[in-house]
């Protein structure tokens, strides 16, 4: 079936059909979820990228990467290729990486002490705020630009963007609910955690041979943890172990560290790091995790956190990129080395044992009997919630609708 017979006239994919919603309206444990076209086809990610990304607050990137005034970062979200920027004033700013005269990609490098960002196919130059700021022989050889004659249409097109501490998050299409509210679920659970103590130490890219939702849905799958991760299993509580619960678009979880340790491992010898300030006895000893729809996650430790976006970097191929965040006094310091050389370590441990079985939930969606799976209630709320705001997004419903 070519892609043309796999759309409606309405844009939407088969994959998303009102017989697909009815069985995700079913009670967990008899719901299905979406089916093995929305891994598997090409066609369906074209569409997420029209909709369920473009309609949602994306995680773009870390506003540390940005700054200093001056300075230009190049980055891609939704298929789109944008470009962040401080200008001289300390206010950041995302727009579409294109040149409004011809449609030329306008930045290739990134740049700490830019002054303006200039075109290279005409000379058309912009400020770091997006303001056009001249255009060389406009009016004809040696004649260019005039008093009055530049407009507000001839400058950059800027992105919808809002920053959470060090997060920047941008909305493609404009017509989201505004930032505070999309995101009030998480201002509610992380109230207690002063991120303002967190400073990026480390950046670092994973990469899975998977649909980005599948690699989205094992990070917040609690379920698989006896099975694939033998340290983390034996680091947590297990009879405190949960599964997801929805907050909104959202989803939340925390385990319960069981251990001694940094996290993910039974270490009473790991290094000691400094923690989150004013920690109450209540969160001491808990690791909340979420899912920020549609394809961010956090993982939360008393000395750490860690933010994590995933990239489709095709149907079958994911990236995902995770930014490690230290308490201010712990980055870059000797003394701390070996405990943020450990934390790293063991994230890249935990997603190799991740990457063979993601590899194989791929594979599995060759099947033709896999009908959307079977869920468990007490493990999966969480998966069928994500896979029902995935189709109300591609579909304009739900918390979605405009």
């Amino acid at each position: 079936m070519n892609v043309v017979q796999m759309l409606w006239p309405d844009g939407l994919h088969e994959a998303v059909s009102d017989t697909v919603l009815d069985s995700m309206d079913a009670s967990t444990a008899e719901a299905k979820g979406l089916p093995n076209e929305a891994f598997t086809d090409p066609a369906f990610l074209e569409l997420e990228n029209k909709t369920v990304f473009a309609r949602s607050w994306m995680f773009a990137g870390p506003k540390s990467d940005v700054a200093e005034p001056g300075a230009v970062k190049c980055i891609e979200v939704a298929g789109r290729q944008l470009v962040m920027t401080t200008d001289r004033n300390g206010e950041t700013r995302v727009f579409f990486n294109v040149c409004p005269h011809r449609g030329a990609r306008l930045v290739i490098e990134d740049q700490d002490k830019a002054a303006a960002l200039t075109c290279p196919y005409h000379g058309w130059a912009f400020g770091l705020d997006g303001s056009l700021r001249g255009r060389p022989h406009y009016h004809g050889p040696r004649d260019h630009d005039r008093e009055g004659s530049k407009a507000e249409r001839d400058c950059l097109f800027e992105v919808r963007s809002a920053t959470w501490h060090d997060w920047i998050f941008v909305n493609i299409d404009g017509r989201a609910p505004a930032f505070e509210d999309y995101m009030a679920p998480a201002f509610t659970e992380y109230g207690d955690w002063d991120f303002s103590a967190l400073r990026l130490a480390h950046y670092q890219p994973f990469e899975f041979h998977a649909n980005w939702k599948l690699v989205v849905e094992n990070f917040c799958d609690n379920y698989h943890v006896f099975m694939v991760h033998p340290d983390l299993h034996d680091a947590q509580d297990v009879y405190k172990r949960t599964g997801m619960r929805p907050g909104g678009v959202h989803m939340f979880n925390e385990f319960v560290i069981g251990s001694e340790g940094l996290g993910l491992t039974v270490d009473p010898d790991a290094p000691v790091m400094p923690e989150f300030p004013d920690l109450s006895p209540e969160i001491r000893d808990v690791s909340p995790f979420c899912n920020l729809f549609p394809n961010a996650t956090m993982a939360i430790f008393p000395s750490y956190a860690n933010m994590f976006c995933y990239e489709p970097v095709g149907v079958d191929k994911t990236i995902m990129h995770v930014w490690f965040y230290f308490m201010d006094e712990a980055v870059g310091d000797e003394q701390h080395r070996d405990g943020r050389d450990a934390v790293i370590s063991d994230w890249a441990q935990l997603n190799a044992e991740d990457s063979g079985i993601c590899r194989r939930l791929q594979e599995g969606r060759t099947c033709d009997a896999y009908d959307g799976g079977r869920f468990s209630p007490y493990w999966d709320a969480g998966t069928l919630h994500f896979h029902k705001q995935i189709a109300d997004a591609m579909r304009g419903e739900g918390a979605f609708a405009r």
